[in-house]
Protein backbone atom coordinates (compact mmCIF):
# COMPACT_ATOMS: atom_id res chain seq x y z
CA UNK A 1 0.00 0.00 0.00
CA UNK A 2 2.67 2.51 1.00
CA UNK A 3 4.76 1.60 -2.05
CA UNK A 4 1.89 2.36 -4.46
CA UNK A 5 1.33 5.70 -2.76
CA UNK A 6 4.78 6.91 -3.78
CA UNK A 7 5.16 5.28 -7.20
CA UNK A 8 2.20 7.22 -8.52
CA UNK A 9 0.88 10.72 -8.22
CA UNK A 10 -1.27 9.64 -5.27
CA UNK A 11 1.11 11.25 -2.80
CA UNK A 12 -0.54 14.36 -1.40
CA UNK A 13 2.12 16.37 0.37
CA UNK A 14 1.74 18.74 3.28
CA UNK A 15 4.58 21.13 4.03
CA UNK A 16 4.44 22.59 7.54
CA UNK A 17 6.35 25.87 7.65
CA UNK A 18 6.69 28.02 4.53
CA UNK A 19 9.96 29.76 5.33
CA UNK A 20 13.30 29.64 3.55
CA UNK A 21 13.36 25.82 3.65
CA UNK A 22 9.68 24.93 3.33
CA UNK A 23 8.61 27.24 0.52
CA UNK A 24 11.21 26.15 -2.06
CA UNK A 25 10.47 22.53 -1.14
CA UNK A 26 6.72 23.08 -1.52
CA UNK A 27 7.19 24.79 -4.90
CA UNK A 28 9.43 21.98 -6.18
CA UNK A 29 6.96 19.26 -5.14
CA UNK A 30 4.01 21.28 -6.50
CA UNK A 31 5.32 20.84 -10.02
CA UNK A 32 4.50 17.10 -9.82
CA UNK A 33 2.16 16.68 -6.83
CA UNK A 34 -0.73 18.33 -5.05
CA UNK A 35 0.79 20.21 -2.11
CA UNK A 36 -0.77 21.99 0.85
CA UNK A 37 1.59 24.48 2.46
CA UNK A 38 0.80 25.45 6.06
CA UNK A 39 2.21 28.41 7.94
CA UNK A 40 0.92 30.02 11.15
CA UNK A 41 1.84 33.53 9.96
CA UNK A 42 -1.34 34.87 8.31
CA UNK A 43 0.42 37.78 6.58
CA UNK A 44 3.02 35.40 5.17
CA UNK A 45 0.31 33.14 3.72
CA UNK A 46 -1.60 36.10 2.24
CA UNK A 47 1.62 37.35 0.62
CA UNK A 48 2.35 33.89 -0.81
CA UNK A 49 -1.18 33.58 -2.20
CA UNK A 50 -0.44 36.78 -4.14
CA UNK A 51 2.76 35.26 -5.54
CA UNK A 52 5.10 37.29 -3.33
CA UNK A 53 7.96 35.71 -1.37
CA UNK A 54 9.54 38.31 0.91
CA UNK A 55 12.40 35.90 1.74
CA UNK A 56 13.38 36.01 -1.97
CA UNK A 57 13.87 32.24 -2.02
CA UNK A 58 11.37 31.77 -4.87
CA UNK A 59 10.86 34.11 -7.81
CA UNK A 60 7.34 35.52 -8.17
CA UNK A 61 6.76 34.01 -11.61
CA UNK A 62 7.81 30.56 -10.36
CA UNK A 63 5.57 30.83 -7.29
CA UNK A 64 2.64 32.11 -9.35
CA UNK A 65 3.15 29.21 -11.75
CA UNK A 66 2.38 26.57 -9.11
CA UNK A 67 -0.26 28.30 -6.97
CA UNK A 68 -3.80 26.88 -6.99
CA UNK A 69 -6.91 28.02 -5.15
CA UNK A 70 -8.52 26.08 -2.32
CA UNK A 71 -11.36 24.94 -4.56
CA UNK A 72 -9.10 23.80 -7.40
CA UNK A 73 -9.35 20.22 -8.57
CA UNK A 74 -5.94 20.29 -10.28
CA UNK A 75 -3.79 17.21 -9.73
CA UNK A 76 -0.71 19.33 -9.04
CA UNK A 77 -0.02 22.70 -7.50
CA UNK A 78 0.47 24.51 -4.20
CA UNK A 79 -2.30 25.73 -1.93
CA UNK A 80 -1.18 27.92 0.98
CA UNK A 81 -3.16 27.98 4.23
CA UNK A 82 -3.06 28.83 7.93
CA UNK A 83 -5.61 26.13 8.83
CA UNK A 84 -4.04 22.82 9.98
CA UNK A 85 -7.27 20.99 9.04
CA UNK A 86 -6.49 21.74 5.38
CA UNK A 87 -3.69 19.18 5.70
CA UNK A 88 -6.21 16.38 6.29
CA UNK A 89 -6.20 15.46 2.57
CA UNK A 90 -2.44 14.77 2.74
CA UNK A 91 -0.68 11.47 3.30
CA UNK A 92 2.90 12.77 3.46
CA UNK A 93 3.81 15.54 5.89
CA UNK A 94 7.13 17.37 5.85
CA UNK A 95 7.90 19.58 8.84
CA UNK A 96 10.21 22.48 8.05
CA UNK A 97 9.51 24.62 11.09
CA UNK A 98 12.28 26.66 12.70
CA UNK A 99 14.30 25.35 15.62
CA UNK A 100 15.54 28.43 17.42
CA UNK A 101 18.08 28.11 20.20
CA UNK A 102 17.86 29.34 23.76
CA UNK A 103 20.52 31.46 25.46
CA UNK A 104 22.58 28.29 26.06
CA UNK A 105 22.45 27.39 22.33
CA UNK A 106 20.10 24.44 22.96
CA UNK A 107 17.39 23.87 20.34
CA UNK A 108 13.92 24.99 21.35
CA UNK A 109 11.59 22.19 20.22
CA UNK A 110 8.31 24.04 20.81
CA UNK A 111 7.65 24.80 17.10
CA UNK A 112 8.28 21.14 16.19
CA UNK A 113 6.09 19.90 19.03
CA UNK A 114 3.20 22.18 17.98
CA UNK A 115 3.58 21.12 14.35
CA UNK A 116 3.60 17.46 15.44
CA UNK A 117 0.43 17.97 17.48
CA UNK A 118 -1.28 19.51 14.44
CA UNK A 119 -0.17 16.66 12.17
CA UNK A 120 -1.01 14.04 14.78
CA UNK A 121 -4.57 15.35 15.00
CA UNK A 122 -5.13 14.43 11.32
CA UNK A 123 -2.68 11.54 10.90
CA UNK A 124 -4.14 8.44 9.21
CA UNK A 125 -2.97 4.87 8.87
CA UNK A 126 -0.25 4.58 6.21
CA UNK A 127 0.80 8.24 6.42
CA UNK A 128 4.44 9.36 6.47
CA UNK A 129 5.89 12.23 8.52
CA UNK A 130 9.31 13.66 7.67
CA UNK A 131 11.16 16.25 9.74
CA UNK A 132 13.59 18.67 8.08
CA UNK A 133 14.24 20.92 11.05
CA UNK A 134 17.78 21.11 12.40
CA UNK A 135 17.90 19.13 15.64
CA UNK A 136 20.21 16.81 17.52
CA UNK A 137 20.13 13.02 16.93
CA UNK A 138 17.21 11.24 18.55
CA UNK A 139 14.69 14.09 18.48
CA UNK A 140 12.52 12.46 15.81
CA UNK A 141 12.05 9.10 17.54
CA UNK A 142 12.44 10.17 21.16
CA UNK A 143 10.60 13.50 21.17
CA UNK A 144 8.35 13.86 18.09
CA UNK A 145 7.08 10.30 17.55
CA UNK A 146 5.48 10.17 21.04
CA UNK A 147 3.69 13.46 20.28
CA UNK A 148 2.40 12.04 16.99
CA UNK A 149 1.29 8.80 18.68
CA UNK A 150 -0.49 10.61 21.49
CA UNK A 151 -2.28 13.06 19.18
CA UNK A 152 -3.29 10.41 16.63
CA UNK A 153 -3.85 7.26 18.67
CA UNK A 154 -1.75 5.48 16.01
CA UNK A 155 1.45 3.47 16.50
CA UNK A 156 4.80 4.36 14.93
CA UNK A 157 6.13 1.86 12.35
CA UNK A 158 2.83 0.01 12.51
CA UNK A 159 0.21 2.58 11.54
CA UNK A 160 2.39 5.48 10.36
CA UNK A 161 6.00 6.04 9.42
CA UNK A 162 8.45 8.74 10.27
CA UNK A 163 11.78 9.97 8.95
CA UNK A 164 14.33 12.72 9.30
CA UNK A 165 16.01 14.65 6.52
CA UNK A 166 18.29 17.35 7.89
CA UNK A 167 17.92 20.64 6.05
CA UNK A 168 21.68 21.09 5.66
Amino acid sequence: MLENQFHSNQARIGIIGLGYVGLPLAVAFAEKYRVVGLDINESRVEELRKGIDSTLEVESKVLEGVLVSSDSSQATGLRCTTNPQDLSECNVYIGTVPTPTDRHNRPVLTPMIKASQSVGAILKSGDVVIYESTVYPGVTEEEMVPVLEQASGLRYNKDFFCGYSPER
